[in-house]
């Protein structure tokens, strides 16, 4: 070999090195966010300054300086953030968002008007604590490239589409109450690890939350109801995003899968009381479903979303329901508002393994406990569910598949429950009094307990049925056990929380059940073109087995009740470059396999 072959193999081993040295730099540079304004500047914002001179000074402050606005109300405001800045105000202040755009958003090429527009250069700022209103406007608040973001704190109202979050990554949308947009209230369009944690998202004219291609972010413990469209609509790709303890209802749909989705996972969230619309775009037959497969949903077999553990009940059309243009496939474990397969309405075109529930005496009362495969399930979606025990009325707050009522445990109980709306599953069961067994370790029990409220309505049409198991890492707390409150918080969210085991001495033997297609049950909507029914003699869609089960972080909860809930801890997930390790580690093994050649070769030429 000639010995300037063996230099050059040389020299562009030590440049592929180097340049993969950077890519690994850069890859762990994005991952840092920067959020410490400490040793800025901070500026005095108050109401007798014009939209103008706030935006001039905003232009002439520096990467790192604080904005606080202090005065109660800001009218016609309309600003464009170019750098890291941190825009607070501590008192709640009401900002009016102007209809019109101003000379410097034309001169940048904006065509939307907006309340607060962060571009690339905005990276890592901070909006927090503002009542922004934005009728008449476009948006209230975009993000635009503007990545290691935070929305926080925030009312957002009354924009054709509240907030827009697009070309970024890292963003944090958290804590706050989106509301009354016209179309859609929460816009996310082509991005990375976005976190969408404990927000109020409601009234609004389309959906709560709508995703377009969206990769390796998490959707947690929001609350979205009451959307004219779906709660949560997904749209174009997805991958690899986790969205876990929602709570979904009185929507159009629940949540509505629409998009080619590969890894994602669905676990823990609560499903309920979605509306059927005869005048939706989708069609009548589309609607009042917990979750909804769309027809451009695609996904591979080896990267099935994974959609476990959740509460889907008493959801007007179908519990979850299938495109019928789609193959049948498989969910995980779910509890479908019933332990009877006839009542769970679950569309045939898909299978689904139904958890049980069932009743036991507890040292306090009567424990109920979510059961698979006679199995008690620890992580779990929280939801309520009513319990009449000897003629009185409770609610029970289930908490990580477990509740109390708390009752005279020193005597035997008649327990009694009504599953499912539309065609009803009354259970009437006997529960002995409590029997400490010899092995029982000391301690109370906790969870929640029952208290009387009035009932909801809702109802279903079909079920099918299937198999799959899921499991995920769930952060905990303590429950206390009374009134289904948590040990924490305030009246507006909801504690991160699990009751410690139920313990009894007579636990029911439930054995996993898979449900049937409802033969004797017809739908009572019709799709746009009328001609659409659920079909009767179904043949039975029963199968038991298993699909690999799917993992995610578990961060918080809110509920329609005001209970309190807390971020325990979020794992940081490595961006797309990042995730690309495995490739780089083998591109440096084949870089020292040349270079190691290189040398050999050049031993042997001298």
């Amino acid at each position: 070999m000639n010995i300037n072959k063996v230099n050059m193999v040389f020299y562009l081993f030590i440049i592929c090195l180097f340049a993969l040295f950077l890519v690994s730099t850069v890859s762990a540079n994005d991952e840092v966010v920067n959020n410490d304004f400490s040793n800025g500047t901070s500026y005095s914002v108050t109401s007798d300054l014009s939209n103008d001179e706030i935006q001039t000074m905003i232009n002439g402050a520096s990467n790192g300086d604080t904005f606080e606005f202090k005065s109660k109300k800001y009218d016609n405001i309309s600003l464009i953030i170019d750098k890291q800045l941190k825009i607070v105000s501590n008192k709640n202040s009401t900002v009016n968002v102007d209809t019109s755009l101003t000379k410097q958003a034309k001169d940048l090429g904006i065509s939307n008007t907006f309340g607060f527009y962060f571009t690339q250069n905005s990276s890592g700022s901070i909006l927090s604590g503002f009542n922004i209103i934005a009728a008449n406007a476009d948006y209230a608040v975009i993000l635009d490239k503007s990545s290691n973001t935070v929305v926080e704190d925030n009312t957002i109202s009354k924009a054709v589409n509240n907030v827009l979050v697009k070309n970024a990554s890292n963003v944090q949308i958290n804590k706050n109450y989106i509301h009354d947009a016209v179309n859609n209230s929460l816009q996310v369009q082509d991005i990375n690890n976005i976190l969408i944690f404990n927000n109020t998202i409601a009234f609004n004219g389309r959906s709560g939350i709508e995703t377009s291609n969206m990769f390796d972010s998490i959707i947690a413990w929001n609350e979205v109801y009451h959307n004219a469209f779906n709660g949560i609509s997904m749209y174009n790709k997805s991958s690899h995003n986790n969205v876990t303890y929602n709570h979904v209802y009185e929507n159009t749909n629940g949540i509505y899968l629409n998009a080619q989705s590969y890894g994602d996972t669905f676990l823990y969230n609560t499903l309920e009381y979605n509306r059927l619309d005869p005048d939706s775009e989708l069609g009548g037959f589309e609607t009042g479903n917990g979750f909804l497969f769309g027809e451009d949903f695609e996904t591979s077999k080896k990267q099935l979303p994974d959609i476990s553990y959740n509460a889907l009940i008493h959801n007007e059309n179908f519990q979850a329901k299938n495109n019928p243009s789609k193959e049948q496939f498989k969910l995980g474990p779910n509890y479908f508002d019933s332990n009877d397969g006839e009542h769970t309405f679950i569309c045939p075109m898909l299978l689904a393994k139904i958890l049980k529930m069932d009743f036991t005496s507890v040292s306090n009362g009567i424990g109920v406990q979510i059961y698979e495969d006679g199995q008690p399930v620890n992580d779990f979606a929280f939801f309520d569910q009513k319990i009449s025990v000897d003629g009185k009325e409770y609610t029970v707050e289930i908490q990580n598949g477990k509740g109390v009522i708390e009752t005279d445990s020193s005597q035997g109980h008649v327990v009694e429950v009504k599953h499912g709306e539309k065609v009803p599953d009354y259970r009437k069961e006997n529960v002995e009094k409590y029997t400490p067994s010899s092995d029982e370790n000391q301690g109370s029990d906790s969870g929640s307990s029952g208290n009387e409220k009035g009932s909801d309505s809702g109802s279903g049409a079909s079920s099918g049925s299937g198999s799959n198991s899921g499991s995920s890492n769930s952060t905990s707390g303590s429950n206390d056990g009374k009134q289904g409150t948590s040990s924490s918080g305030n009246s507006n969210s909801k504690a991160n929380s699990s009751s410690t085991s139920v313990v009894s001495n007579n636990r029911g033997q439930v054995v996993a059940n898979y449900g049937t297609n409802s033969s004797d049950v017809l739908s009572e909507s019709e799709s746009q073109t009328g001609e659409e029914q659920q079909s009767q003699g179904q043949e039975n869609a029963a199968e038991s087995g298993s699909v690999d089960s799917g993992q995610s972080s578990s961060p918080g909860d809110s509920q329609q009740e005001g209970r309190s809930y807390e971020l325990d801890s979020v794992s940081k997930k490595a961006n797309p470059l990042q995730d690309n390790s495995v490739i780089i580690v083998l591109g440096i093994v084949f870089l020292v396999g040349i270079f190691i050649y290189g040398y050999r070769s050049k031993n042997e030429f001298e």
